[in-house]
């Protein structure tokens, strides 16, 4: 009783004051719940994890993903996931192997999906701030198929960028709108390509020796390269427009005459 009523405390000053030894105040307090075969206290420490959205980092919260993961506590677990501030590598890497636990991996299908559920996890994780030299380091720790398991669900997700940004009205290459325009909880394209080749350095020999995985990368890198020559041939109209524009031998001079254009792009095979 008592120790509920010191979690209950520190949570309230935590969002009173956003002190440090408030947050290290918490974490003693949660730390003291965790026993051998459960978490005391568990109702009251998710309430007080959600009152306390984007203030705490997992790192203060390690004993309690450890064993949340052990006791297979799936609530506790996204409540964590979704909730903290940052994201520890080590965590993230424990996620991951957690949320691919139980599904089944078919060597034979290229664009396999994963289910909804699983994807809307790993878009809340994956859209965390990482530090992906340390995240390439923890990333080995996944065995091959949980490995090829990701490279799927990014491949999905950069064909899915792709499109939605096409989709939108706004111009292809304008990266810093392409990002915005990306759903909450889900990462940008950005994010996706550094989490692409955070994951190939990790697994580079891994790919040497999997046709998967090559298959999975040349259909991504192929994908890449033909949004890269749209993106140049703008760039280059954009470029064309604005030259014209400062020519004075191709300004109209009949300053009582509007008129409008439009420039269709076509891109021949």
């Amino acid at each position: 009783m008592q120790i509920a009523e010191e979690l209950k405390s520190a949570c309230s000053k935590i969002n009173e004051s956003k002190n440090t030894s408030c947050l290290y105040k918490f974490k003693e307090n949660v730390d003291k719940c965790i026993n051998d075969k459960k978490i005391d206290n568990r109702e009251l420490i998710i309430q007080c994890i959600h009152k306390l959205s984007g203030l705490i980092p997992s790192k203060l919260l390690s004993q309690l993903v450890a064993k949340a993961i052990e006791l297979k506590d799936k609530d506790l677990c996204f409540v964590v996931l979704e909730n903290v501030l940052l994201l520890e590598e080590a965590h993230a890497v424990d996620f991951i192997k957690f949320i691919l636990s139980g599904i089944e991996f078919k060597q034979d299908e290229l664009m396999m999906r994963l289910p909804l559920d699983i994807e809307h996890k790993l878009d809340i994780l994956f859209e965390k701030k990482f530090d992906y030299r340390m995240m390439s380091g923890e990333l080995k720790r996944l065995s091959s198929s949980e490995f090829i398991l990701c490279l799927q669900y990014l491949q999905n997700n950069v064909k899915k960028a792709f499109q939605d940004n096409f989709q939108s009205n706004q111009s292809t290459y304008e990266i810093e709108k392409m990002e915005t325009n990306q759903k909450v909880a889900s990462p940008n394209i950005l994010q996706i390509t550094d989490l692409f080749s955070c994951f190939v350095d990790a697994h580079f020999t891994h790919i040497t020796l999997s046709d998967k995985s090559q298959e999975i990368i040349a259909d991504v890198l192929q994908l890449i390269e033909n949004q890269l020559d749209i993106f140049f041939d703008l760039i280059s109209i954009d470029s064309l427009i604005k030259e014209i524009k400062q020519n004075k031998d191709f300004q109209i001079k009949n300053t009582n005459h509007n008129s409008d254009y439009f420039i269709e792009v076509l891109k021949l095979e």
